[in-house]
């Protein structure tokens, strides 16, 4: 009895990209925009729901700040997170 090794290619079961945002994250990037269109900081406390898994996909990251010679850092919703809701048809502005 003789085996054969069969190469299978992992390119084709690779994801080519993530899936698409839920309901849940929709709401959670609306709620994030709103917060920081006010000024008011925020983090994963504030933001119960999928906060976590948008991170984790980089559509919300921390950005440092500078203000009176205190120095921080700030969660911000990306410009990719943005396009991705304003190609779902809403338009929102952070």
């Amino acid at each position: 009895m003789t085996t054969k090794i069969i190469e299978f290619p992992y390119k084709f079961l690779k994801r080519k990209k993530l899936p698409s945002l839920t309901p849940l994250m929709i709401d959670t990037l609306l709620a994030a925009c709103q917060k920081q269109k006010e000024k008011i900081p925020y983090g994963p406390a504030d933001i119960k729901r999928s906060f976590m898994a948008l991170i984790n996909r980089g559509l919300i990251v921390r950005k440092p700040t500078v203000t009176n010679e205190d120095t921080g850092q700030l969660w911000q919703v990306t410009a990719e997170a943005i396009s991705m809701l304003r190609v779902k048809g809403i338009d929102v502005t952070c």
